[in-house]
């Protein structure tokens, strides 16, 4: 049987550099509290906490006099860093560069807008913690919208500057454009979009396409928590039924392999590498 892992898998560069510096700092045997789950993997989770990263939420923040604060690559609100501050933290910021500068993006057009005549519109997860940041950036004066379905909470009296959660389907992006801008236009209104979306999540749907139709049958391996996770596997067994989703190597099932010659091994961008050797 050919077992081939996706070349075009592993976790994305910000979580990565988050990851290693994680490991370095806990490897110089620095006490780190990381804000919020570094990874939407509960695998890797297990892995940085028995290296001895201790995961805390942001309401732990009020209590949290000592120790390192380590900044997860999906970004925080600028209210987490003024309470870390305020209680003495050390904080180590592991915020990807690409969010880093959609934050910065998002601030300095919310500075210049003209907030009686436009608005601005986000594409994400409203509970996704990067949207949540994003969001921290303009003290939560935004609309998100998670899909078309969501147009309806999207004032049409005012034009929209829309922006993305850098993890979103693009797809869906170029769905969510297109119909808002056929609404604004009846309303004499105009949209002025930024599709922000890491350019390593655009590449990704097309190299997975390929892949997925290359093999008898996918194992694909991601937190069952992760919305990009859910989004790729879904896509991908739109490919190939033959798709089947995991966390694990305790969730293999033998039945899924017989007659078949050939098995592909793919993930999220929150699924590390080593996990997908693991699965092989």
């Amino acid at each position: 049987m050919k077992i081939e892992i996706d070349p075009g898998a592993g976790v994305c560069f910000g979580v990565e550099k988050a990851i290693e510096k994680a490991e370095t700092l806990l490897g110089e045997g620095i006490e780190l509290f990381g804000l919020g789950h570094m990874v939407h993997n509960q695998t890797e989770i297990s892995r940085l906490e028995d290296l001895g990263l201790k995961t805390i939420s942001r309401e732990d923040l009020n209590d949290l006099k000592k120790g390192a604060i380590l900044i997860r690559a999906h970004g925080e609100p600028p209210e987490s860093y003024r309470r870390a501050e305020a209680n003495g933290n050390r904080i180590i910021d592991a915020t990807c560069p690409i969010v880093l500068r959609l934050q910065k993006k998002i601030r300095d057009t919310y500075a210049q807008m003209d907030h009686q005549q436009e608005q601005i519109v986000l594409f994400g997860k409203a509970d996704h913690p990067e949207t949540i940041g994003l969001l921290g950036q303009i003290k939560g004066d935004a609309t998100v919208i998670g899909s078309v379905k969501d147009l309806d909470s999207v004032r049409t009296d005012r034009s929209v500057i829309l922006f993305s959660q850098t993890t979103m389907d693009p797809g869906e992006f170029d769905r969510v454009q297109a119909a808002l801008s056929e609404r604004l236009s009846k309303k004499d209104t105009r949209l002025q979009s930024h599709c922000t979306i890491c350019g390593q999540m655009k590449r990704r749907k097309p190299a997975l396409a390929e892949f997925a139709v290359k093999h008898d049958a996918i194992l694909f391996v991601s937190g069952k928590n992760s919305a990009n996770g859910r989004m790729l596997y879904e896509f991908c067994r739109s490919l190939n039924e033959h798709t089947y989703w995991i966390s694990g190597n305790e969730e293999l099932q033998k039945e899924w392999f017989e007659g078949r010659d050939s098995i592909g091994i793919s993930g999220a961008t929150s699924t590390p590498f080593w996990q997908l050797e693991s699965i092989k």
